[in-house]
């Protein structure tokens, strides 16, 4: 599968209504300082790297002004983290946060359809959250003919406990974001946290996205470089392989065929 970074899944969410903080991505220091200029109030200073517990690895940071940010930008950029350096940071502003939820979808081999969670809690993975707090996720399997109805999509946080108003407005993103997981091929994706404001707007605080390889070339919009899962960045030659199996069905495997056979 295909992963994608933070600022690509928010721009997909964007797409679909859903709303992100305002920021942008930066390849340089000077550039970090540019982007929080012109937001012009506090941001958040986040690695874009394959990785996950970013802030409990010193990988997210809050600045108050245009010289933390670029401290921070100096700091973080070029630094190794396991198997991965960070090349660009993504720099938005502080949002204040009333309350967060969890949201995600995931195709469901066993079910062979798409499978909506939502918790009214929220952790570092779902799993986390499931153990910790089972009663706060609840799940639906969508019917791929029919699509997700909205009365679904409002049951399905209706059960993890919301009501009111607030109801109403997760029936809509969980609709919406449902739509931007399936137009754009994904196998998972999710937003955690999914906050409440403290003037009670919903706002998606983070994404994540993975494509399915087979159609990562339905979307050149996303930019995927290789449709691999590593837990490092790839080789030249593994890209490579990629640039030939994307181009051709039968793979680098069929080639290595055609070189042994001779």
């Amino acid at each position: 599968m295909a992963r994608l970074h933070e600022y690509q899944g928010k721009a997909i969410l964007q797409q679909y209504g859903i709303p992100i903080p305002e920021g942008a991505i930066a390849d340089s220091p000077s550039q970090a300082v540019d982007i929080a200029r012109q937001i012009g109030k506090p941001v958040v200073v986040k690695a874009q790297i394959w990785t996950t517990s970013r802030a409990g690895q010193n990988l997210i940071h809050f600045a108050n002004t245009p010289q933390e940010v670029e401290s921070i930008a100096r700091d973080l950029l070029g630094k190794q983290v396991d198997n991965f350096r960070v090349e660009q940071l993504l720099i938005e502003e502080q949002v204040s946060i009333a309350q967060e939820f969890y949201l995600g979808m995931i195709i469901n081999d066993t079910a062979r359809a798409p499978m909506l969670i939502f918790s009214s809690v929220v952790g570092s993975c779902v799993e986390e959250i499931s153990q910790q707090h089972p009663d706060k996720l609840q799940q639906t399997v969508v019917d791929i003919h029919t699509g997700l109805q909205s009365f679904q999509a409002i049951d399905l946080a209706r059960r993890a406990g919301i009501s009111g108003k607030l109801l109403l407005q997760l029936g809509s993103i969980i609709s919406r974001f449902y739509q931007s997981a399936r137009q754009s091929d994904a196998r998972t994706a999710e937003i955690n946290p999914l906050a409440v404001t403290s003037d009670g707007k919903l706002i998606a605080l983070d994404a994540r996205f993975t494509i399915d390889d087979y159609a990562a070339y339905r979307h050149p919009e996303m930019q995927i470089e290789i449709a691999r899962e590593f837990d490092r960045n790839p080789t030249p030659l593994e890209m490579i392989a990629w640039n030939v199996e994307k181009n051709d069905y039968r793979g680098t495997f069929y080639f290595i065929q055609m070189e042994t056979d001779f």
